[in-house]
C-alpha cells in the first residue's frame, strides 16, 4: 500500500542536511497514533508541521455515500501541514494512521523561530513543494493526453521508483483506479492488456512489474515523452 501515491513526495530529510533535520525534528513532540486513529480531519484549523517518524498516513476524503477515498499515502519522513503555517488555510482532508503510526507534530511557534534562523529550512520546503506541484502538474498532462493504459503504466513505473522492491508494487487496485479517474472494472480491462502485453504480473494485492527496461521503452514509444521525471536530490 505504501507503493502508491509517493510520486512528488520526499522525504524531508532528503531536502535539508542532518544537523537541521535533527533541529526540527527535535521541535514539537512525538505522539502515537493507533490503526484508524484520526489525525486530523477536513476543515480543522490547527496551525503546526507533521512528520511520519514510523509508520504511515492515510490522506483522503470522505465521498457522498459514507465511504473513505484515499487520495495519497504518506511514509516515514514525509510531511505535511505546510500550507496551515504559510497561508493558515484549514485543513483540506481527514488524516488517519495505518496501522500504528508514530508522528512527530511541530507547533507553529517552534517552526517559525528555526525557519527564521536557518534559510536552508526554507529552501527545503521549497523543493518539497516544487516536487509535489511538478509531479501534479505531469498527473494532470497525463490524464488529458495519454491513453489510460499508457497512463496506467506510467504510474507504475512511477511507484516502482519508490518501492522496496521495485518490480514488485503493493496496492489496492480500487485505490488505484481512483488514482486514474477510472471504474474497478475499467482498471481490471486495462492491467489485463498491460499482463497480455507481457508488462505486469497480476497478483493478490499486488502488481509485479517483470521487465522494468521493456515496461519503460513501451511507455517511451507511446508517450514520445521520458516516461517518468527523474528526481535529483538537491545539494546541502
Amino acid at each position: 500500500m505504501l507503493d502508491l501515491f509517493q510520486l512528488g513526495s520526499p522525504r524531508i530529510a532528503d531536502l535539508i542536511s542532518p544537523e537541521l533535520n535533527k533541529k526540527l525534528m527535535a521541535l514539537g513532540e512525538a505522539r502515537r497514533y493507533t490503526d484508524g486513529e484520526i489525525i486530523h480531519r477536513r476543515g480543522d484549523t490547527k496551525v503546526g508541521l507533521t512528520i511520519v517518524k514510523a509508520g504511515a498516513m492515510r490522506v483522503g476524503v470522505q465521498g457522498v455515500d459514507g465511504s473513505f477515498v484515499t487520495t495519497t499515502i504518506f511514509g516515514e519522513g514525509q510531511c505535511i501541514g505546510e500550507f496551515t503555517l504559510f497561508l493558515g488555510l484549514p485543513r483540506t482532508h481527514d488524516v488517519s494512521a495505518i496501522g500504528d503510526c508514530l508522528l512527530q507534530q511541530i507547533p507553529e511557534k517552534p517552526f517559525m523561530a528555526l525557519f527564521n534562523q536557518e534559510p536552508e529550512l526554507a529552501r527545503g520546503l521549497l523543493s518539497l513543494s516544487l516536487l509535489r506541484t511538478h509531479a501534479m502538474i505531469e498527473m494532470a498532462d497525463d490524464f488529458r493526453r495519454l491513453p489510460k493504459e499508457v497512463h496506467l503504466a506510467k504510474v507504475l513505473l512511477g511507484m516502482s521508483q519508490s518501492a522496496v522492491n521495485p518490480s514488485e508494487i503493493h496496492c489496492l487496485q480500487e485505490d488505484l483506479a481512483f488514482m486514474l479517474g477510472v471504474s474497478r472494472v475499467s482498471l481490471g480491462k486495462l492491467l489485463h492488456k498491460l499482463q497480455h502485453a507481457g508488462l505486469v504480473t497480476l497478483g493478490y494485492r499486488k502488481i509485479q512489474l517483470p521487465d522494468l527496461p521493456k515496461l519503460e521503452n513501451w511507455i517511451e514509444e507511446r508517450a514520445l515523452v521520458s516516461p517518468v521525471s527523474q528526481q535529483t536530490k538537491p545539494s546541502q
